[in-house]
């Protein structure tokens, strides 16, 4: 259970510049958590989170740090718990019919979109990936109601400042049965269990 409000999330092209980066944003206020490392394609995160004040100006500090280096950055006041789980790799369940899947070039479009999906309609956050194993992208899906899920995805779309870094989106309305069960596995290709379908006549 997170214990802070806001968090913001800066992605430098470099790692040595998100190292230095980092140090200064830790001594610059004084933040409660911070998460930094690298993800594919080279890009290395700074996620931090504390009070509002203490964030800001930390990311503001952040920002400062060799400034051609940032891909993209983003800070989020009032994070959503579900999206503050998702992000620290916590999984659902596909409990309703409907998915909605949104993709990005940049880890911080994508965590920003994803927070305003989730608090603007009634869906969950089934599984956000950051970066990692998928060449740099990242990707949310939500799960609810048909009307729930067009409505998340069009609040996440409009939500983002910098179109360049938006890859896709896409509604399933009706969940195949067996595509919920590959979903509620896991979406990397790798870990699946291979499986017959159920309707299949083989």
């Amino acid at each position: 259970m997170k214990t802070y409000p806001a968090i913001a999330l800066i992605e430098y092209s470099s790692i040595a510049t998100g190292i230095l980066a980092g140090d200064a944003m830790l001594k610059k206020a004084p933040i409660t958590v911070i998460k930094s490392g690298t993800v594919h394609n080279g890009k290395y995160l700074v996620l931090i989170g504390g009070s509002v004040a203490s964030v800001e100006e930390s990311y503001a500090k952040g920002l400062t740090v060799n400034p051609d280096d940032i891909i993209d950055s983003m800070i989020l006041p009032n994070v959503h718990q579900q999206l503050h789980d998702s992000i620290l790799g916590t999984r659902l369940k596909c409990t309703k019919e409907s998915l909605g899947i949104i993709e990005a070039s940049s880890v911080s479009t994508m965590i920003k979109a994803s927070d305003a999906g989730v608090k603007g309609a009634d869906v969950n956050i089934i599984e956000i990936r950051l970066a990692d194993d998928i060449g740099g992208k990242s990707f949310t899906i939500y799960n609810g109601s048909v009307e729930e899920v067009q409505a998340a995805v069009e609040i996440a779309k409009n939500a983002i400042t910098s179109s360049e870094h938006w890859v896709n989106e896409t509604i399933i309305p009706d969940l195949h049965a067996d595509m919920k069960v590959q979903i509620d596995q896991t979406t990397c290709f790798a870990q699946v269990k291979l499986r017959k379908v159920v309707d299949s006549e083989v």
